[in-house]
């Protein structure tokens, strides 16, 4: 009975809904990095950006597809996967040099739901979702958190290691 009720614990813990930052507002519809730096709603992004090291031997291996990719994010403010992987991969991002064009991020409330698209098209269950498209197709996603890093999951997914 105890490790059922410990099970349940972990689980609600692990939720994006369960821990909210009070001070983060709920985003939904379109959005940009711009949106997020420098907005006191949302001191977590900029913290996180600032705190994040990138792998510099993976982010040069991935500069000379920068005009190629094409990225669709689906994410929460108010989730803490998202508070944490969003930040990490605008800096990855950057650092590579994708064009803003190249990225379209979608916010979603606690019911993933948003007033840009129909998500459920997507078939989006886990938010932050990162959908990688090259030449106009699907080339992999990256859900919640990456396996190892952004920058190596990202890799991987385009056949570069």
């Amino acid at each position: 009975m105890k490790s059922k009720i410990l099970l349940i614990a972990i689980i609600l813990i692990s939720s994006c809904g369960i821990f909210k930052n009070n001070y983060s507002k709920i985003l939904n519809g379109r959005a940009s990095q711009a949106t997020f730096t420098k907005s006191k709603q949302f001191a977590w992004f900029d913290s996180e950006y600032n705190a994040y090291k990138v792998n510099t031997e993976l982010v040069n291996q991935l500069k000379p597809l920068k005009n190629d990719l094409k990225v669709l994010i689906v994410a929460g403010s108010w989730c803490g996967d998202t508070q944490r992987e969003l930040p990490r991969f605008f800096k990855i991002a950057n650092e590579v040099g994708v064009p803003n064009q190249n990225i379209e991020l979608i916010m979603v409330d606690e019911s993933k739901v948003s007033s840009a698209i129909n998500v459920s098209v997507l078939q989006v269950t886990n938010i932050p979702t990162f959908i990688f498209f090259k030449d106009g197709k699907e080339q992999g996603r990256i859900i919640e958190k990456p396996k190892n890093t952004l920058e190596e999951d990202l890799c991987n997914l385009l056949h570069l290691m």
